[in-house]
């Protein structure tokens, strides 16, 4: 085997073996956005803002205000596990699921500069709030059919 065929191999190899590790450690989706819940969940917007779009920055902005009115209950840091990933061009989801619920949630994702952010939106807000409305309006239904009595009959025996 000549110089150049050897040197050849080499290069190639070196060239090879450089790309597939660049796209072995390229920016994932899951993992921006476990990045951004993270933030988000903890109420550190201003960090969180670094892994998501420009208008999902802008609806962050908003959601400070709503943080100062939650009650300490409310404001406790939610834990999540991330459960796959969809890509498809320059879009992804994200399915996670906060821990405790047995709901999975969806999170929206796009390219940009080649950086994967988070692509959140107003609607996307208001479907959770819906969700969480709805839950709160079917338990005072519930309630209101079968009303819960602290004291429960007792059977006599004889």
């Amino acid at each position: 085997m000549n110089h150049r065929t050897l040197f050849f191999s080499f290069v190639l190899g070196l060239s090879t073996l450089f790309f597939t590790s660049c796209s072995f450690f390229a920016d994932k989706p899951s993992k921006n956005a476990e990045k951004f819940l993270t933030h988000f969940y903890a109420f550190e917007f201003e960090e969180a803002k670094q892994y998501g779009t420009k208008s999902t920055g802008e609806l962050l902005d908003a959601l400070k205000g709503f943080v100062a009115m939650l009650s300490e209950e409310d404001k406790k840091k939610k834990s999540f596990k991330i459960l796959g990933e969809t890509m498809d061009g320059e879009t992804a989801v994200v399915t996670y699921q906060e821990d405790g619920s047995k709901e999975i949630e969806t999170l929206n994702l796009v390219k940009e500069d080649g950086k994967w952010l988070v692509n959140m939106s107003k609607e996307d807000l208001n479907k959770e709030e819906e969700m969480e409305g709805g839950m709160d309006e079917l338990e005072a239904e519930m309630e209101e059919e079968m009303p819960v009595s602290d004291t429960m009959p007792v059977a006599e025996e004889y």
